[in-house]
C-alpha cells in the first residue's frame, strides 16, 4: 500500500500533524508512506521514525519570480500514484497536488474544516472536523474517518538524533548543575510574543523562588540577539543554538518545563511530552495548545477588546501592542501553581529546597526558613 500525507507548511503545524502520522503508521505497519512537504520545511520531516519517503515543493521560489523548480517538481509528482492521500493541508497548494496524481482515496476535511473552500473540489471523502477543535484532534479525526481503528495510545514523538548532536546536547547539560526550564520566547509572529522585560521578570522570580536554571534556544541571529537582550544580566541563564529539531527535542527531553508562546517551540514539547505552560494572544489555546493535563495556558485579552473564535483575523497587519502590555503578575501566578503541581507529580524536589501547599498557600521550604510568597 502507498500512502501520502500532504501537509506542507509550517514548522508549527506540521509537528501538530506528528500524532495523526503515528495513527497513519501504526494502522499501517507494512505500507510504504511519503510526505509532501515545502521544500523550506523538509527538515520538519525528514528525521521521522518511520517515514519512507520525502517528497519536496519549491512553492516559496514563485515569490521570487521563479516559476521553473516548481513547474519540474509538479511535472514529476504527477507520474505518482497513491492509494490513500490525507490532505491534512486543506488549501489551494493542496488541491494543485491532489488534483496531478490517481488515488483511490482522497481524505480531507468538509466544508466546515477546510481552509479555503476550492480544496473540496479534490477530495472524494470529506470529514467533519471544525477548525475550533484542538488541531491535532483534527488531524486524527482526517484519520480515524478512513482506518476506523481505535487510536493507539500516544507515545512521545522520537526523531533520527546523529550521535555527534547527541553528545554535544549531553556535554552541554553536564555543565549545568540542576535539571533546567527552557525559555522559548520566539514566534514567527510578533504579535504572539510577549516583551523583553517581561520575559526577564519571569526569569528574575523563577531565579528567586525556584533556583532553577534556564535555557534559552534559539534559531537565527535575530532571534540570538533578543536572547542576549535577554539573558545579559543573569549568570544561570544559557543560550543553546539549534542546528536541527532532533537535535532541539533531545534537549527539551531534558527539561523540567518549557515555557513558550503559540509556536513550533510550544507544538515539539507538546508531542515530545514534556509538561509546558504557554502564553496565547491573538491565537485560542483552545485550537492551537497542546493536549493533555501536563500543559497549561493562559489567555490573554485583546487590548482593543476584540472577540475571535480561533485566531484574530487582523493579526498580519493589526499594529496594537497585543501581548506587550499583558499584566504579568496574572500571567506568573497561573504559572507558578502549574509549576509547583508538576514538581509534586514528579515527586522530585529540588536539591535542598522544594515546595509545598499548607492551608492552601504556597510556601517555600528549605533548611533554615519557610517564606510565603506570593501565587
Amino acid at each position: 500500500m502507498r500512502i501520502l500525507i500532504i501537509k506542507l507548511t509550517s514548522i508549527g503545524d506540521i509537528i501538530q500533524t506528528y500524532r495523526a502520522f503515528n495513527q497513519i503508521r501504526q494502522s499501517y505497519p507494512s505500507a510504504k508512506i511519503s510526505w509532501a512537504v515545502e521544500e523550506k520545511f523538509q527538515s520538519s520531516v525528514s528525521h521521522l521514525r518511520g517515514l519512507d519517503e520525502v517528497i519536496t515543493f519549491p512553492f516559496k521560489e514563485i515569490k521570487k519570480g521563479v516559476y521553473r523548480p516548481i513547474i519540474e517538481a509538479l511535472n514529476g509528482f504527477r507520474k505518482r500514484s497513491f492509494d490513500i492521500v490525507f490532505d491534512f493541508q486543506g488549501n489551494l497548494k493542496s488541491s494543485v497536488l491532489l488534483s496531478l496524481i490517481s488515488a483511490e482515496t482522497k481524505v480531507g476535511f468538509d466544508r466546515q474544516g477546510v481552509a479555503e473552500w476550492p480544496n473540496l473540489l479534490f477530495t472524494n471523502h470529506k470529514v467533519y472536523a471544525p477548525r475550533d477543535l484542538y488541531s491535532e484532534e483534527r488531524n486524527l479525526r482526517i484519520v480515524d474517518s478512513v482506518t476506523k481503528a481505535k487510536r493507539v495510545p500516544f507515545h512521545p514523538i522520537k526523531f533520527l538524533l546523529a550521535k555527534e548532536e547527541k553528545k554535544e546536547v549531553e556535554a552541554f547539560l553536564e555543565s549545568i548543575s540542576k535539571t533546567p526550564i527552557m525559555l522559548c520566547p520566539f514566534s514567527s509572529w510578533d504579535q504572539k510574543s510577549l516583551s523583553i522585560e517581561a520575559f526577564r521578570e519571569w526569569i528574575r522570580l523563577m531565579r528567586q523562588d525556584w533556583a532553577f536554571p534556564v535555557i534559552i534556544p534559539y534559531f537565527q541571529s535575530a532571534e540570538q540577539k533578543k536572547a542576549e537582550e535577554i539573558a545579559q544580566e543573569f549568570s544561570h541563564v544559557h543560550l543553546w543554538k539549534i542546528v536541527s529539531i532532533p537535535h532541539w527535542q533531545y534537549l527539551m527531553e531534558h527539561m523540567k518545563m518549557v515555557i513558550a508562546v503559540d509556536s513550533a517551540s510550544l507544538h515539539l514539547a507538546g508531542v515530545t511530552n514534556i509538561p509546558t505552560f504557554s502564553v496565547f494572544g491573538p491565537t485560542l489555546k483552545k485550537v492551537y495548545g497542546p493536549i493533555g493535563e501536563i500543559h497549561k495556558s493562559y489567555q490573554s485579552r485583546c487590548p482593543l477588546n476584540q472577540s475571535f473564535n480561533i485566531k484574530c483575523k487582523k493579526m498580519r497587519k493589526c499594529r496594537a501592542p497585543c501581548m506587550k502590555e499583558l499584566d504579568f503578575s496574572e500571567v506568573y501566578r497561573v504559572f507558578l501553581t502549574h509549576l509547583l503541581d508538576i514538581v509534586e507529580k514528579q515527586n522530585d524536589p529540588i536539591s535542598y529546597e522544594f515546595l509545598t501547599r499548607e492551608k492552601g498557600e504556597l510556601r517555600l521550604v528549605n533548611d533554615k526558613k519557610v517564606e510565603p510568597f506570593l501565587v
